[in-house]
């Protein structure tokens, strides 16, 4: 009966070479149930799973590996095919059950690696450290602890543990690809993107693939910044303290009068148009900065001829196309007529968010015509 069962798992073999998956699926039926509890019956049931696999039904193919391990429940080898699959599958709960069980059969540096993965995709962070460290014991020449350690470190928050740990499996195996990526998403979460940005172009000529990974992963975490003024603004921004209202507009030369005027502001990235839209995230500003003239007025005392704007834009407009946010206010003429302003000393301030939801960068988040973006 075993040379019959054999022969029917080669045959089964054959026909799952030729991608023949009913038919293999059939034959190893048949050899696993002219042999039960053997080893033959443990590969049928093995290559049964794996043909289920292809004709993706990973239900059966768990059912398949389930015999297999009833039989043997020794066997490392389809306990880490059963645990694999459940990590395919999102369900790093059974995979965690499966490795440990693997690890003491068989506590060497690769299943402890891989449990530490399975603890990883589970939640455990403090017991996927402990399996990882164990792997840098057992393998200090190798970069796969410290990879690890530098993916748990990650996950738990701490972001400066985790590129210290990078950095050393790099210095273990330089081309060691997917740590240097993993290296710049921590670089970035830390603010640091000039070296995140090297990391990128050590990647181009290696693992472009995994060098725009990476270069996109930079920009989602860039924060956006306010870049620049469109030429169609209709304020007079470049017109210094003192200025007459009544210069400003023909419309504002009669006392009370008011005119509204434009400022558009260019973005770095892509806005959440709600945010920009929202005119309670703007505000319209006398500048307080305290550089060489950088204040409003140049520092010096308002005469009582100056006016003030409304804290708060009338409205505001967002072109997603290009990027460009159209911020509407209103400047009103004194009863006197004889109203002043200091147009570039005018600040515009964003507090809103981009598109994926990032405050703006707190270094380009408002203007001014004297002193620019800050």
């Amino acid at each position: 009966m075993d040379s019959l069962a054999q022969r029917l798992l080669s045959r089964g073999l054959e026909s799952f070479v030729a991608k023949r998956y009913d038919e293999a699926v059939d034959q190893f039926r048949r050899a696993a149930g002219l042999a039960p509890g053997s080893d033959t019956a443990i590969n049928a049931h093995d290559y049964m799973a794996r043909s289920y696999l292809a004709k993706r039904q990973p239900e059966r193919a768990i059912q398949a590996y389930e015999q297999a391990i009833r039989i043997n429940p020794q066997r490392t080898d389809t306990l880490i095919s059963l645990a694999k699959l459940y990590i395919t599958l999102e369900n790093p709960e059974k995979s965690v059950e499966l490795y440990e069980k693997v690890v003491t059969l068989d506590p060497g540096a690769a299943n402890r690696y891989s449990l530490g993965q399975a603890y990883l995709e589970s939640g455990r962070l403090r017991d996927a450290e402990a399996q990882f460290q164990r792997v840098r014991e057992l393998e200090p020449g190798k970069p796969n602890g410290e990879y690890g350690l530098g993916l748990s470190y990650a996950r738990q928050g701490r972001t400066e543990d985790a590129v210290g740990a990078f950095e050393r499996a790099l210095a273990i195996q330089p081309d060691f690809n997917i740590a240097r990526v993993e290296l710049g998403y921590a670089l970035t979460d830390l603010g640091d993107r000039d070296q995140a940005q090297d990391m990128v172009r050590e990647l181009q000529s290696k693992a472009k693939d995994l060098a725009n990974t990476l270069s996109q992963y930079i920009y989602e975490k860039t924060p956006a910044a306010m870049v620049g003024v469109d030429a169609s603004s209709t304020f007079p921004r470049s017109r210094g303290a003192g200025t007459l209202v009544s210069s400003l507009s023909a419309y504002l030369s009669d006392p009370g009068a008011q005119q509204t005027f434009s400022m558009k502001f260019l973005f770095s990235k892509p806005m959440d148009v709600a945010s920009v839209q929202n005119a309670l995230n703007w505000s319209i500003t006398r500048s307080q900065d305290t550089g060489k003239g950088d204040g409003y007025n140049f520092g010096f005392a308002l005469p009582s001829t100056e006016v003030a704007l409304a804290r708060y834009p009338v409205s505001v407009s967002y072109d997603a196309t290009y990027r460009i946010a159209t911020v509407f206010f209103r400047v009103q003429q004194t009863e006197g007529g004889d109203g002043t302003l200091d147009p570039s000393h005018i600040q515009f301030s964003f507090a809103g968010k981009d598109a994926t939801g990032l405050a703006m960068d707190p270094a380009a988040d408002e203007y001014t015509r004297f002193s620019g973006f800050a």
